[in-house]
């Protein structure tokens, strides 16, 4: 595994053995589909393969959306790690002192809950938030259709509750816990993380490029070290990207393959950070992957691995006199209308 520096170490599909041909059908996709990608990079063993930025977007930190989740999922692991919390620690714990009243039901809801997304609640009510609220409040006396761990649920507002505990632990907000903890270390640089009532949103908001992505997709598959120092460990890791509840009834058919310590499980092996209109970290191990993208796009950009990176890996190096630089050339230039036609519509 290389560790990148300031810059990537750069491979060609030839050192990475993929086959070219399948990363130029991808290119002829996308332009083809009109999807508009901002910002995409392909790593192999820690080395850039490729790198495929919009017009105006290269190296652009902007809102990764849920990926953020996977990031709060780190910060727990870090101080379970520490012995500062456990899986099984009760919520309620961090918050009874300053609730004026709460529903019982709340009593049995532990850390594991809103790892996995099981709180029990009938509904995500951190969306409807205004200033005027108290999400601590709001969040202990939301009714609960199921028992804590019963049904996964996907909840923004329990994200936002592990944010909240990661500063009632360390006196730092999250955002400042994982500087010290992880983006020094990997070499990401001013990340902005916005807060709402004293504390990082945790589930959505991080500012990220796709190359500080690509840096903590390095740390994930990795199991946890950096240049021989462990930042996580592997077994929070381990547990929290394998299959810890059935999503199989969730609406998108590649999200119905499990879900972990806020990762999503593939269809196709391993897993990912995921986040509204397509922010991506997908990780592979059986070929050491990891494929970033940020985008304002609502159709699945997944196939974008499953169809023609994971099957260029597994066919393997062949010639061809096709230039992929060429393909990546056309597809800044077809980004120029999309992101344009983006500016005057987006609404979010």
């Amino acid at each position: 595994m290389i560790f990148p520096k300031n810059e990537f170490n750069k491979i060609s599909c030839k050192e990475a053995f993929v086959n070219k041909q399948s990363l130029v059908n991808m290119f002829e996709y996308i332009a083809k589909e009109k999807l508009n990608i901002h910002q995409m990079i392909l790593v192999n063993e820690g080395s850039k393969v490729f790198s495929a930025f919009a017009k105006g977007y290269e190296n652009k930190k902007e809102n990764v959306y849920s990926v953020s989740k996977s990031f709060t999922s780190i910060a727990i692991g870090l101080l379970i790690d520490r012995g500062l919390l456990k899986l099984d620690d009760y919520v309620l714990f961090y918050f009874a002192d300053e609730l004026k009243r709460y529903k019982n039901e709340y009593e049995a809801l532990k850390i594991k809950h809103l790892l996995t997304m099981t709180v029990g609640q009938s509904q995500d009510r951190f969306i409807s938030l205004t200033p005027k609220h108290n999400p601590i409040e709001v969040f202990f006396n939301t009714d609960m259709n199921d028992k804590p761990g019963e049904k996964f649920m996907y909840s923004n507002f329990a994200s936002y509750i592990l944010s909240a505990i990661v500063t009632k632990v360390t006196n730092k907000s999250l955002n400042d816990f994982l500087k010290t903890e992880v983006y020094e270390k990997i070499g990401l640089k001013d990340i902005y993380w916005p807060e709402f009532a004293g504390y990082s949103l945790g589930c959505t908001g991080l500012r990220l490029s796709a190359t500080d992505m690509a840096r903590f997709g390095i740390l994930l598959l990795n199991d946890g070290m950096w240049e021989g120092e462990q930042i996580i460990s592997k077994a929070y890791l381990n547990k929290a990207t394998t299959k810890q509840v059935d999503t199989a009834n969730e609406e998108n058919w590649y999200d119905c393959y499990g879900y972990g310590y806020q990762f999503w499980l593939n269809e196709f092996g391993d897993y990912r950070a995921a986040g509204l209109h397509n922010q991506l970290i997908i990780i592979n191990k059986k070929y050491k992957l990891v494929f970033t993208i940020t985008a304002y796009e609502d159709k699945p950009l997944l196939k974008l691995f499953k169809d023609y990176i994971l099957p260029g890996f597994e066919k393997g190096w062949k010639p061809t006199n096709k230039s992929l630089r060429d393909y990546i050339n056309i597809f800044k230039e077809n980004s120029i209308d999309l992101v344009t036609n983006e500016e005057k519509t987006r609404k979010d």
